[in-house]
């Protein structure tokens, strides 16, 4: 294995990263901040991608009248709106 050519991708890659960075920061800092002022939940899996989350949708269940689906033999259902979730 070339040792050399390892820390030479790893230095171009430092410059890359770093403007990486850069736009993700111009891209979603505001939006990260409203989230995080809402109580919300900021994941980052990977560059440019943001995952935002509820922690209220941890206390819902799902509906007892449509079983969770959304839908009964009706239609949408009435009891959750077709959400299939409800709050205790």
């Amino acid at each position: 294995m070339d040792v050399n050519h390892l820390t030479t991708r790893a230095a171009i890659g430092s410059p890359v990263r770093a403007l990486l960075e850069l736009l993700e920061a111009w891209a979603f800092d505001a939006q990260d901040a409203r989230a995080r002022r809402q109580g919300w939940t900021v994941h980052r899996p990977a560059p440019l991608i943001r995952v935002y989350r509820n922690p209220r949708f941890d206390t819902m269940i799902p509906c007892e009248h449509c079983a969770g689906e959304g839908v009964t033999t009706r239609g949408a259902c009435r009891t959750c709106l077709g959400s299939g979730r409800e709050r205790p």
